[in-house]
């Protein structure tokens, strides 16, 4: 981690500049075309594992779905940023389909979690609800039983796999409490997905639903705690002293590996790049994470970036390095 080398001041004009760059490069423009082709990739998916139900091995169903749920994850995030369209509103509408509808958890809440909080207040403690996971293992929390702290640095990774159902219950916690009926009735024909497939299926059914969720879950849980986990975290007090280019720079991790990584991490593998240009289709981040990464090095600026294997190998690290 590099210690600051700007004023404030200088670090503004430096991310000015470093826009400036990457807007010149096309980088924001809006992708219609593309988002076209992601929904029907999703919508076609949706339809061969609801097809799968009755015609393949309920191993290949439970795959299916969660490939359909995570890609249609992505598409959801996406548009929440509202990085395909130019109108918000367009963004908004679609966004309520792939999230409440196929993915069956509230865009409202993931909004409010994930944009509001989450990028704006990246890694400081009491703001961003996202390091406090495992109990707060990672802010020094240790909210958890002392036998699960003792061993957070193995625990943690079986405990991802449970990511959909506690985000399914926080969401729909929300939708009540806000009183977000409409995204309640999409929430509403969503479990209408698992309860088609154990009424067709019954404890192979419930088997099957169980198994789609988890394995969502993992892959889900693979990408998000590669994003900042086991990097610095600051005290909430601390925050009015970071300009936007330091704190994301210092609190993000970019995940090396080409296009498939691209791929299987949803464009979340540049995670510096999304945090610093978040309404940027993700379809242009590897190519702003060139421009980014150049510039960073030539001005002295906190870049990280792993492989895979060097990302989950420092969470496991920071984990059992700090247990109680």
């Amino acid at each position: 981690m590099s210690n600051k080398k700007y004023t404030n001041e200088e670090f503004n004009f430096l991310f000015a500049e470093l826009k400036t760059m990457v807007k010149a490069e096309g980088l924001y423009t809006k992708c219609p075309r593309r988002a076209i082709v992601e929904f029907l990739i999703v919508v076609s998916l949706l339809i061969i594992s609801l097809y799968s139900v009755t015609n393949f091995h309920p191993v290949i169903t439970a795959v299916l779905f969660a490939v359909t749920i995570m890609r249609s994850t992505f598409v959801a995030h996406d548009l929440i940023h509202g990085q395909y369209f130019a109108s918000r509103q367009t963004n908004r509408k679609i966004s309520y389909i792939f999230a409440n509808g196929i993915m069956g958890i509230s865009r409202s809440w993931w909004e409010n979690k994930h944009n509001l909080l989450h990028h704006t207040f990246t890694n400081i403690i009491g703001k961003d609800g996202d390091i406090d996971a495992a109990g707060g293992a990672f802010t020094g929390g240790y909210h958890y039983p002392a036998w699960f702290h003792r061993y957070q640095h193995i625990f943690f990774w079986p405990l991802l796999t449970l990511l959909y159902f506690v985000f399914w219950i926080q969401s729909l916690s929300y939708v009540i409490r806000k009183r977000y009926w409409g995204e309640l009735a999409l929430l509403s024909v969503n479990a209408l997905i698992p309860v088609y497939i154990v009424f067709l299926l019954g404890w192979i059914g419930l088997a099957t639903v169980i198994g789609m969720y988890m394995l969502w879950a993992a892959w889900f849980g693979a990408v998000i705690i590669t994003n900042h986990l086991g990097l610095e975290m600051f005290p909430e007090e601390q925050y009015k002293d970071f300009t936007w280019l330091e704190l994301q720079n210092r609190t993000s991790r970019n995940v090396r590996g080409g296009k498939f990584v691209h791929w299987f991490y949803g464009g979340l593998n540049t995670q510096v790049e999304h945090h610093l240009y978040p309404k940027a289709p993700r379809f242009y981040l590897l190519k702003a994470a060139r421009i980014t990464e150049e510039f960073c090095l030539k001005h002295d600026i906190t870049y990280i970036s792993k492989t895979p294997w060097e990302s989950y190998k420092d969470i496991y690290l920071f984990l059992k390095a700090n247990r109680p």
